[in-house]
């Protein structure tokens, strides 16, 4: 059999010198400096140019765009907005009426205004009217209100109006609201039906608006409130119509 070769012995002296040598070439490199890209980026940008307001970056950027061939944006400006002129409100003198005369409108038919008038004049001549103080104070377009100041002869026996009555004033204002879009016809009720909402103790205004008209027949919505706001009782009304 061969021999086997012995191994070499290295002296510890020599080997202390090569890791000697290997730390000293480790720390060479170490101790080299290492350059950055981001550094080396910014040091070769171009230095931005310090604006010292909105208008002088918006014109920065508008020259770079020119020079990158892009569309350039156009600058918006604020504009002052200019103070709304204030309007004088014209100065309206009243012009005293005769009582029961309605004031004629602009652009309107002698008929028409000659209608109304009787209208507003036939109310006015009604005894019922005189005998419980009714007053009719609007009637045109289809719509009518009727007012009637409280009385204690109003009252039943548990010291309320009396619903009757009510029924009275709604169907009044109901028949004039027909007749108001109704000329050269007589207006006579053929039926109604009315709520009441509540017991009531006051001034009342019926308030009669004309829903549907045909030929021969009207249909009316009608409302009665107390004072100005408190309704009291509502209904509806069907109206026959009659050629004079």
């Amino acid at each position: 059999m061969a021999k086997s070769k012995a191994k070499k012995k290295v002296p510890a002296q020599s080997r202390a010198k090569a890791e000697k040598k290997k730390a000293m070439s480790v720390e060479r490199r170490s101790s080299k400096p290492v350059k950055k890209k981001s550094a080396m980026r910014k040091s070769t940008a171009s230095p931005k140019p310090k604006t010292s307001n909105k208008k002088s970056v918006k014109i920065a950027k508008l020259a770079k765009s020119a020079k990158l061939g892009r569309r350039p944006v156009p600058i918006r400006t604020k504009r002052s907005a200019k103070p709304a002129p204030v309007e004088q409100a014209p100065t309206l003198i009243p012009v005293p009426l005769p009582e029961g005369v309605r004031p004629p409108r602009s652009g309107e038919s002698n008929e028409r205004s000659a209608h109304l008038d009787k209208l507003k004049q036939m109310f006015d001549a009604a005894p019922i009217s005189h005998y419980l103080g009714m007053a009719l104070g609007y009637c045109e377009n289809g719509v009518a209100r009727v007012r009637l100041p409280f009385r204690p002869e109003f009252e039943e026996g548990h010291g309320v109006i009396h619903g009757g009555l009510i029924g009275l004033l709604a169907d009044t204002a109901g028949n004039f609201s027909v007749a108001s879009v109704s000329p050269g016809s007589t207006v006579k009720t053929v039926e109604f039906k009315l709520s009441l909402l509540t017991s009531v103790q006051g001034d009342l205004l019926a308030i009669g608006e004309v829903v549907r008209k045909g030929r021969t027949l009207a249909t009316c919505r009608l409302e009665v409130v107390e004072g100005n706001d408190r309704v009291v009782a509502i209904g509806l009304a069907t109206y026959a119509l009659q050629a004079v």
